[in-house]
């Protein structure tokens, strides 16, 4: 199938993940396992249009258990790392890509995602490695789950791109299967740019990468705290919310190599290493609820050279919300019983992850987590307050693909 010009792949990503102390309901725990079948056609080989492929891939749901654990947690950061899969299957890619310019141009156009793209990770744990902003205000939908856009990168050098794209905004589309195009709500479109520079160690000695995107998402979403009667909205949950129109922001992704135990002396493309990471990123308007979002982390890679793939890491994760939507969440508080205590602006997630890498790519991601400070972004009318606490999960990578021989290792 190779020679003919078409590649299959097959990957499995098991998330699970428990709130034994955090959140509003604690003691919760929830498991999706991701099956993700991809194929590429290739179309040199296909049709003779050189740089040109079909690119397809299906991601199927299995091992589910306890969809609601953000409702259980509550929060705007922790709340969202459970996944959301309430159906069996979801269309998550399917475009035509063409690249032209010797590769340094790139055009892909049809059912994609903004995250393969934009702000792409930079830490060692892909369960909680995400930008809030990117999510909550740019209105991403969960990752995997397709929507219509297209987006042009082009290479200015070896090191350096910018890219430009727009997607379209689908709110709730994690109950639909991807397939069913005339369902979807189309509540915006999503434009992002970025300007980006990034090197490895086959480049030099101590890499860097870095990336500044904007975002302007045009959906309309909820006024943090009135009503279209100019009331609070947390004190007349039976109103109908002000919305406004767009919001905006922008986001820095960077990492820098720091040490490295051989002194950058050695040709290594795996050195045992300590890589400093943030991602940071701010709304321009105040009509949002979450205003600032910023994690910092250090890594520690190929701590044992004999394991060239294992890392540490510590990760701290600050979000600050609106100060009208502290309000509201507040009031809603009070209106479901509860005592309507204030909810502080400033939250705090403190975490400890690793990756260990178990041959021929079989890889597991641990990650603890202590919130303060948390929110109830996901079930604002409750009585309960959320509880500083620990969260913890894991990631189990298995490439099927590789192990059936369907994929290169």
């Amino acid at each position: 199938m190779a020679a003919a010009g078409f590649t299959f792949d097959i990957n499995m990503y098991d998330f699970y993940q428990a709130n034994p102390s955090a959140g509003l309901r604690p003691g919760n725990q929830s498991n999706s396992a991701y099956f993700v079948l991809s194929m590429t056609a290739d179309m040199q080989k296909l049709a003779g249009i050189a740089g040109g492929s079909i690119n397809f891939t299906e991601t199927f749901f299995g091992l589910v258990r306890n969809t609601n654990l953000a409702g259980a947690i509550g929060d705007t950061t922790m709340g969202y790392q459970p996944p959301f899969t309430p159906n069996d299957t979801r269309l998550s890619l399917f475009t035509y890509q063409q690249k032209l310019l010797e590769d340094r141009l790139v055009v892909e156009v049809g059912r994609t995602h903004p995250g393969r793209y934009y702000g792409l990770p930079n830490c060692n744990s892909i369960n909680t490695c995400f930008q809030d902003l990117f999510y909550f205000n740019a209105g991403f939908t969960s990752p995997l789950f397709g929507v219509w856009g297209g987006n042009v990168a082009y290479k200015l050098s070896e090191n350096t791109y910018i890219q430009a794209g727009a997607f379209s905004v689908n709110p709730g589309t994690n109950y639909l299967s991807g397939y069913d195009w005339g369902y979807e709500k189309l509540a915006g479109v999503l434009v992002m740019s970025e300007i980006g520079y990034k090197t490895d160690y086959t480049q030099e000695a101590y890499p860097t990468r870095i990336s500044l995107t904007g975002f302007y998402n045009s959906a309309d979403h909820d006024d943090n705290y009135r009503t279209i009667f100019g009331t609070a909205k947390g004190l007349n949950p039976g109103a109908p919310v002000l919305q406004r129109q767009g919001t905006s922001g922008i986001v820095l992704t960077a990492s820098q190599t720091v040490w490295r135990a051989d002194g950058g002396l050695e040709l290594n493309p795996h050195p045992t290493a300590l890589v400093l990471y943030t991602g940071t990123g701010g709304a321009l308007d105040s009509t949002i609820p979450i205003q600032f979002n910023s994690f910092f982390g250090v890594m520690l890679q190929a701590p044992d050279q004999s394991r060239p793939n294992d890392t540490y890491g510590l990760k701290m994760n600050y979000q600050r919300i609106a100060d009208d939507y502290a309000t509201f969440l507040s009031q809603a508080n009070l209106t479901a019983g509860g005592s309507g205590r204030g909810f502080s602006r400033d939250k705090f997630i403190f975490e400890a992850n690793a990756h260990f890498d178990f041959g021929r790519g079989i890889a597991l991601e641990p990650a603890v987590q202590y919130l303060v400070n948390g929110n109830s972004y996901f079930d604002p009318y409750t009585a309960r307050r959320p509880k500083d606490g620990w969260y913890g999960g894991f990631t189990l990578i298995v490439p099927l693909g590789t192990l059936l021989g369907l994929a290169p290792g």
